[in-house]
C-alpha cells in the first residue's frame, strides 16, 4: 500500500463505474424501445412481461454496491501504485482473477445447498434491458468483495493499481450489459477466430433460458476445461447471428451435426 487513492480522478471513476450500469441498461431499453438496427437479430422471439421489468428495477437498486467496495479499500489505502506497469498488470490481474472468480462462484450458486443465493437473477429467463443489473443483495456482495477482497490480499504482496481494477469494472459493466441482451452484436462468423474464446450474447443467453452450463463470464476457456459448455452452442449462434432466425421456445435445442 503506497498511497490513500480517494482523489478527484478517483471519486469521478468511482462515480462512472457506480452509475455506468444503470446507463447501460438505459441505451439497451431506448435500443429495444424503439428498434434500433442493433437489435435486429435477436436470440429468442419471446415476449418480457412487465413485471420482470419492475423487479429487476427494483434489484438494481443495489447494484453499485462494487464501487462502495472499491471506494473503501482505497480509503484504507489498497491499490495505491501509480505506474503505468503497475496498471497493465492489475487491469490484467483483474481479469484473470474476475473469470476465475466468476466460474467458480457461479458454478457454486447453482448447487442446491447455494442457489438461494443466484434464484433471483434466474427468475429473468428472457434477458432483457435491465437483466443485467439484476441480481440478489446477497449475490452483488459475494461477487463484488471476493474480488475486490481476493485483488486486496494480492495487493500486499505485488502493489496494485487502482486505476486497472476501475478500468476492468468499466469494461465489465459494458460487456455485460449487452451479454444479458436479447440481441446478437457480434457476426455470423464470429466463432471462427475470436469465438473460440471469447462468449458472446447468445452463450449467456442459453444459460439462462436452460439454467444451467456456460457459466463463463467473458471467456470459454473454463467452460470447455470443465466439460460446462452446451454442445449445441455454435449451432446455436450461427442461426442466429448468421442466419437471423431466432429461438421460439425456452428448451430449443439444435443436433449438431457429429452429434446426429
Amino acid at each position: 500500500m503506497e498511497q490513500n487513492m480517494i482523489t478527484p480522478p478517483s471519486i469521478v471513476i468511482l462515480i462512472v463505474i457506480a452509475t455506468l450500469g444503470h446507463a447501460m441498461a438505459l441505451v439497451w431499453y431506448l435500443a429495444f424501445k424503439n428498434n434500433w438496427g442493433i437489435c435486429g437479430r435477436a436470440i429468442y422471439n419471446l415476449p418480457i412481461k412487465e413485471p420482470q421489468i419492475q423487479r429487476e428495477l427494483k434489484n438494481s437498486l443495489h447494484a453499485p454496491m462494487h464501487a462502495l467496495i472499491l471506494f473503501g479499500f482505497a480509503y484504507l489505502g489498497f491499490f495505491g501504485n501509480s505506474s503505468f506497469a503497475s496498471f497493465a498488470y492489475t487491469l490484467t490481474a483483474t481479469f484473470v482473477s474476475a473469470e476465475i472468480w466468476h466460474y467458480g462462484s457461479h458454478r457454486a450458486f447453482h448447487l442446491r445447498s447455494l442457489h438461494w443465493i443466484h434464484a433471483e437473477h434466474h427468475k429473468s429467463r428472457i434477458n432483457s434491458p435491465f437483466t443485467a443489473i439484476s441480481f440478489s443483495f446477497t449475490e452483488k456482495l459475494v461477487f463484488d468483495l471476493g474480488l475486490i477482497g481476493a485483488l486486496a490480499v494480492a495487493d500486499h504482496f505485488i502493489s496494485l493499481n487502482f486505476f486497472g481494477i476501475a478500468t476492468w469494472y468499466i469494461v465489465y459493466l459494458v460487456v455485460n450489459s449487452f451479454s444479458h441482451a436479447n440481441f446478437e452484436l457480434k457476426p455470423g462468423n464470429f466463432n471462427q477466430r475470436l469465438g473460440k474464446v471469447l462468449t458472446t450474447t447468445t452463450y449467456h443467453s442459453l444459460h439462462h433460458s436452460r439454467y444451467t452450463r456456460n457459466y463463463g463470464l467473458g471467456t470459454r476457456v473454463l467452460d470447455k476445461l470443465f466439460k460446462t459448455e452446451w454442445e449445441d452452442y455454435e449451432e446455436i449462434y450461427g442461426r442466429v447471428a448468421r442466419d437471423e432466425c431466432p429461438l421460439t421456445n425456452l428448451k430449443e435445442k439444435i443436433v449438431a451435426p457429429h452429434q446426429a
